[in-house]
């Protein structure tokens, strides 16, 4: 066999020359349609590649990008790895210690920086002393204090526009995601070029996102999370036209770009799609070309799931993964005996599990002494996760135990179908324990969201005197008001046992989230740990387990 190393520029080389003409789309903030290709997406990138070269960018160090979905991040996606540097997402929503953290802890030397970001790093300009370069995207210069400024564009402009491929060995630093800090600081990850490619070519099959080059793709997943599901790797190997947007959600823009560019497959953590759905329940219109949309970063709600199938038309396909599994380890479709399953058949089977493992991934489930437990739809225990895009540790050698045995130690715990599917009961620090016996928070969270006036529902555990932990649900509403004694009886016609149900629940305008658009578990329970509840229902205690 012709043996070649598996570097970004197995894909990256096609930009050049089989799919130079497949356009690149980005809508600014401001509205506007910039219309490109992957041919100049590639000339640009190899640019970039010469001004880092120029500026003294050593080899394998490490640049930053602050930055939103547009085509100048995609530059830096492709360019900075393919110039045998390391590319490191920063992720703007995290606090600024949290963000100084993972400026330092990845030793980032240059930083390519969108100019409505630069207030960011002007709150922490002692996590930059050893950052040479700053290169602003836009229109802005940062204050005094912060590295000498250089413009994207200036830079490129003197540059020239054919790089010659480095040879960059398989198993070299791609880059660096930093997991979101809801359990403490960020950890590192570190992706590898070989990790990467592995990852892009299984999230491009119908295991996956089902992409070729018929496709147009749309994430509204932020570059920095992840790599974004792999979807701008994946989305360049199979060559589809790639669709990004910058700027603040917006779901009525968001909408009518699915409709005016033909998209076929888009992505998004839930609450993305939640207000999707609610625009277009207010302002019906078709999205005739969409395929599907890959769902993940918690679990979906079983009425927005409907909502999509039954009124709009478009399957959820949910997803697993996390930062250490690069992201995506598995997708819920459903299989070949599954066809001409009813609707509902489907949902319970297929559609609200959390997915099947993807090709080359392997997992098992293990209680608390490491031993394996059946996937018979009942036993519960922690997924431990191995494959050629897992981590086989975090930056600096954190938490080594989470590694053992050459095994990732994901923390979630999840029960297997005897058809191989896998549903997340909870992270192990969100499982309520009540009695002596455990609750699932997302059980509690999915069958809440399916009342109609429920928007947003996260369970936390509260300390009780005699219980050791109870349920309370922290509740956001649009329009009726809801109460204890509703939320009790619905669960009860969930099948819910009277033990498991909460004796107090409360509302608020939102949820806090996490810098991934999470409900913030940890700011929930920090919130209520010890006042008296602002709008509170109680009921009568639980009966005995």
């Amino acid at each position: 066999m012709l043996d070649r190393e598996l570097n970004l520029w197995l894909f990256f080389e096609r930009a050049t020359t089989h799919i130079a003409d497949v356009p690149v789309v980005t809508r600014d903030p401001s509205g506007a349609i910039r219309r490109s290709s992957y041919g100049e997406v590639a000339r640009r990138s190899q640019q970039l590649m010469h001004a880092l070269d120029r500026l003294g960018v050593p080899p394998r160090a490490v640049v930053g990008t602050l930055a939103g979905n547009h085509q100048e991040h995609l530059e830096a996606y492709f360019a900075i790895p393919c110039a045998n540097r390391v590319l490191h997402t920063l992720n703007p929503r995290l606090s600024s210690e949290h963000l100084a953290h993972t400026i330092q802890a990845a030793d980032d030397r240059a930083l390519i920086v969108d100019a409505d970001r630069l207030p960011l790093l002007e709150r922490i300009p002692d996590a930059l002393a050893n950052v040479s370069h700053l290169i602003v995207i836009g229109d802005g210069q940062p204050s005094p204090g912060l590295p000498t400024a250089i413009g994207y564009e200036e830079l490129l402009a003197e540059q020239p526009d054919i790089y010659p491929q480095p040879e960059i060995p398989e198993r070299s630093a791609l880059a660096i995601c930093f997991t979101s800090g809801t359990t403490g600081r960020p950890k590192g990850v570190v992706y590898t070029h070989r990790s990467s490619v592995l990852q892009a070519l299984t999230v491009s099959t119908g295991a996956a996102a089902s992409l070729g080059p018929s496709d147009c793709v749309l994430t509204a997943i932020p570059m920095f999370h992840a790599n974004a599901f792999a979807m701008p790797h994946a989305t360049l190997a199979v060559g589809a036209k790639h669709v990004l947007s910058a700027g603040s959600f917006d779901p009525a823009s968001f909408v009518d770009l699915l409709i005016s560019e033909r998209v076929t497959v888009s992505a998004g953590v839930p609450t993305i799609w939640q207000l999707v759905a609610h625009e277009l329940q207010q302002h019906p219109r078709p999205l005739p070309d969409l395929r599907h949309i890959l769902v993940g970063g918690s679990q979906l709600p079983e009425r927005l799931v409907r909502v999509f199938f039954e009124d709009i038309g478009v399957p959820l396909v949910q997803g697993w993964g996390m930062t250490e599994t690069s992201p995506l380890v598995g997708m819920a479709w459903p299989k070949a005996e599954m066809i001409g399953a009813s609707d509902d058949e489907l949902l319970a089977h297929v559609r609200m599990r959390a997915g099947l493992p993807l090709p080359m991934v392997t997992a098992t489930l293990r209680d608390d002494a490491g031993n394996e437990l059946p996937w018979d739809g009942s036993a519960m225990g922690e997924i431990w996760v191995r494959s050629p895009w897992v981590a086989d540790g975090y930056l600096g050698g954190e938490l080594a135990d989470s590694f053992e045995g050459g095994w990732f130690h994901t923390s979630d715990s999840a029960v297997g179908s005897p058809h191989g599917y896998l549903t997340i009961k909870d992270r192990r620090r969100d499982l309520i324990k009540s009695g002596g016996e455990w609750i699932a928070s997302m059980d509690m969270e999915n069958a809440i969201a399916a009342i109609p006036s429920v928007v947003e529902v996260a369970v936390i555990a509260t300390p009780d005197p005699r219980w050791e932990e109870r349920p309370l649900p922290c509740i956001a509403v649009d329009g009726d008001a809801i109460t204890i004694q509703q939320v009790r009886a619905h669960l009860t016609n969930q099948g819910f046992p009277s033990w498991q149900l909460p004796g107090e629940i409360r509302i608020l305008d939102q949820l806090p989230k996490t810098s991934v658009g999470k409900p913030d578990k940890r700011a929930l329970r920090e919130m209520f740990a010890a006042d008296e509840p602002a709008v509170i229902a109680a009921a009568s205690a639980p009966t005995a387990h």
